[in-house]
C-alpha cells in the first residue's frame, strides 16, 4: 500500500506481464539516458530489498530527481543511506550532474530525515502537487542537493 501511495508507477504492477513491461521500459529509458533504475540488494542473500530511480532528468542544468524505497523491515539499518549515497556520488561526481532533488510526502518523516542526513536542503512545501497510485492528492516536500553543497559537505 505504501508503494502505491508514494510511487504511482508501481500501482500498475499487478501481474508478471505488467512487471515485464515495467522492466522493459526501464531498460529503454536507461539506454536512452532518460532515467536510471538501480536495485538495492542484500549481499548475503542476493535478495532485492529496494530501489533507487534517477528520473525527470534535465540535461540543460543538468539535474535529476531521485526516488527511492527500501523494505520496511530493513529501515534504520543504514542500507538505504549507503545505497543512495553511492548513487548521489555517481550522479554528481562521475556523470556531471549539478543538482539532484527529491519529492517526499508529508506522511513519510523517515524519508525526510534520510534526505536531510544525506545533505539535501529543504526547498519548501508544494501543496496538492502529487496524485498517488491510489488517486489521492498529496502535499510534497521538495529538497535538493547541489554539486557545490555535496563537495563542501553541506547542502
Amino acid at each position: 500500500m505504501v508503494l502505491m501511495r508514494e510511487f504511482e508507477q508501481h500501482s500498475s504492477l499487478r501481474n508478471l506481464n505488467e512487471a515485464q513491461r515495467f522492466i522493459a521500459t526501464k531498460q529503454e529509458q536507461w539506454e536512452a539516458g532518460k532515467a536510471f533504475c538501480y536495485g538495492i540488494w542484500l549481499r548475503q542473500s542476493k535478495r532485492q530489498i529496494g530501489q533507487i530511480q534517477v528520473k525527470n532528468i534535465d540535461r540543460k542544468i543538468p539535474a535529476a530527481e531521485l526516488g527511492y524505497f527500501i523494505d520496511g523491515s530493513l529501515h534504520r539499518q543504514g542500507l538505504a543511506s549507503e545505497s543512495i549515497r553511492r548513487v548521489v556520488e555517481l550522479m554528481l561526481e562521475d556523470l556531471g550532474f549539478r543538482r539532484l532533488f527529491v519529492r517526499i510526502l508529508l506522511s513519510n518523516p523517515a524519508s525526510l530525515a534520510l534526505a536531510a542526513k544525506l545533505g539535501f536542503r529543504d526547498e519548501g512545501l508544494h501543496r496538492m502537487a502529487f496524485r498517488c497510485g491510489l488517486g489521492e492528492l498529496h502535499d510534497l516536500h521538495h529538497l535538493s542537493l547541489t554539486l557545490e553543497g555535496y563537495r563542501s559537505g553541506r547542502a
